[in-house]
């Protein structure tokens, strides 16, 4: 692990998008496993089917608590990625990493560049998709508590929208943002691994060279 690589625009909008990742994902944690979401009460509390006493409401209140929970725990577990991944672009990958000479070869043969920042997007909506989902459940079950009394809503429910807001609506704005700055690395890869095959035509003309002059003698 080494110090952020700062140094010019594409890295420091990869350590700006990966701080906010982290970030979110941390809201997104804290809010699936912790109770505080409303009265005292969170995604894996009981609660009191108070909708209605017809049989087909109440079956659709369980399965909304239950979708609820599924949403929750599958944006726990692709937030759990996430972050992991926004420290590996924040702390350990640099701008070499992308410029080595597998990567680029590779690259230039399936005609696209490598963007941390569209693999930080694609990972960090997920979450923040996932998670809204649970989220705007909770809310329509529990709307007339809600608007009964909003000040019972807890610090988990408005982490969590932080987090969603952060992953979704953030994120977006900053790789647009991105995109609008930063320009393609393309045509530089191109160049390097041009230069790469002179290179190597070169240094095999000279073990050629040098292979026959050994024979000569």
């Amino acid at each position: 692990m080494g110090f952020p690589e700062l140094d010019d625009a594409v890295s420091r909008f990869r350590f700006a998008q990966s701080c906010l990742g982290l970030l979110g994902c941390l809201c997104v944690c804290y809010a699936v496993w912790t109770p505080h979401w409303l009265n005292g009460r969170g995604l894996w509390s009981e609660w009191n089917n108070t909708i209605s006493e017809e049989s087909h409401r109440e079956a659709a209140a369980v399965n909304a608590v239950e979708a609820e929970r599924v949403f929750g725990l599958v944006s726990f577990l692709i937030a759990l990625s996430t972050g992991v991944l926004c420290l590996v672009f924040a702390l350990w990958w640099t701008s070499r990493t992308v410029r080595s000479y597998s990567n680029t070869r590779s690259l230039l043969l399936a005609g696209q560049a490598l963007y941390p920042s569209t693999l930080l997007l694609l990972t960090m909506a997920s979450t923040g998709f996932f998670f809204l989902f649970s989220w705007s459940l909770f809310t329509y079950q529990h709307r007339e508590e809600i608007g009964g009394d909003p000040s019972g809503l807890g610090a988990s429910y408005w982490l969590g929208a932080v987090g969603w807001v952060l992953l979704l609506v953030v994120e977006t704005a900053v790789f647009v943002a991105e995109r609008s700055v930063v320009p393609d690395i393309l045509p530089d890869l191109e160049e390097a691994v041009e230069a790469w095959r002179i290179s190597s035509q070169l240094k095999a003309a000279k073990r050629a060279a040098d292979w026959s002059g050994e024979m000569k003698r």
